[in-house]
């Protein structure tokens, strides 16, 4: 069974924060989301198998990403 991971924006009254999760555990936090997606992205491929689900702001899913990646045909 897949590892799921997730980036999710949350509010707090203090920050407003970009978490990267596993499950229900809560593995990282960061201001840019860039950061957290990157390091999901390295927690996924670690963890493969695995899922990767990018949320925006508003909740609505931007992306998902399984690991390890399907190889293309033009990867040789």
């Amino acid at each position: 069974m897949a590892v799921r991971y997730r980036v999710v924006f949350r509010f707090s009254p203090d920050s407003l924060t970009w978490l990267v999760e596993r499950g229900d555990e809560v593995l990282s936090r960061w201001c840019r989301r860039h950061d957290a997606v990157r390091e999901a992205a390295r927690c996924a491929r670690e963890g493969a198998p695995s899922t990767l689900t990018v949320e925006r702001v508003d909740g609505t899913v931007q992306q998902r990403r399984r690991y390890p990646r399907p190889r293309s045909a033009d990867d040789g």
